[in-house]
C-alpha cells in the first residue's frame, strides 16, 4: 500500500457516508447511550497512540494533543497521505507486537471501523427505545 492507499482507507473508516464513525454518530439523537462516549473516547485515545507510535519512527509530527475525535480523524487522513513511501515498511512495537508504519495504520482502520459498528447499532438500539 501507498501512503495515499493508507489514507483512502483511514478517511474511509472515519468520514465515508454509509460505513464510517462520521456516519454512525450522525444516527445519535438526543442522549447518546454511556458507551457511545466511551468509544468515542476509546478511539481517540487509541488513534492518538498509534499516530504518536508513527511519529516516532518516521520523524513526522505527533497529533496535536488537544484534537478530539473528529479532528483528529482529519489530521490522520492527511498524515498519513504526507508520509514518505519509505517509511511505510519502519517497524514499531505495539503493545509487544512488531508492526510496520502500514500494518498499524490498517490496525487503526480496522479499529475504527469495528467500533463504528458499535456506535451505529448502540445508536439504532437508542432510537427504538
Amino acid at each position: 500500500m501507498t501512503p495515499e492507499d493508507l489514507s483512502t482507507l483511514l478517511d474511509e473508516a472515519n468520514h465515508h457516508p454509509w460505513e464510517s464513525v462520521k456516519a454512525a454518530l450522525s444516527k445519535v439523537d438526543g442522549q447518546p447511550h454511556p458507551r457511545i462516549g466511551w468509544l468515542t473516547t476509546h478511539l481517540t485515545e487509541t488513534k492518538r497512540t498509534y499516530w504518536t507510535l508513527v511519529a516516532e519512527v518516521t520523524g513526522i509530527l505527533p497529533p496535536p494533543g488537544d484534537a478530539g475525535l473528529t479532528r483528529l480523524m482529519a489530521w490522520e487522513v492527511e498524515a498519513a497521505r504526507k508520509l514518505p513511501p519509505e517509511s511505510l515498511t519502519s517497524l514499531i512495537d505495539y503493545e509487544g507486537t512488531p508492526f510496520t508504519v502500514a500494518s498499524l495504520l490498517r490496525l487503526n482502520a480496522r479499529h475504527t471501523t469495528w467500533h463504528a459498528g458499535q456506535i451505529a447499532a448502540l445508536a439504532r438500539r437508542m432510537q427504538t427505545a
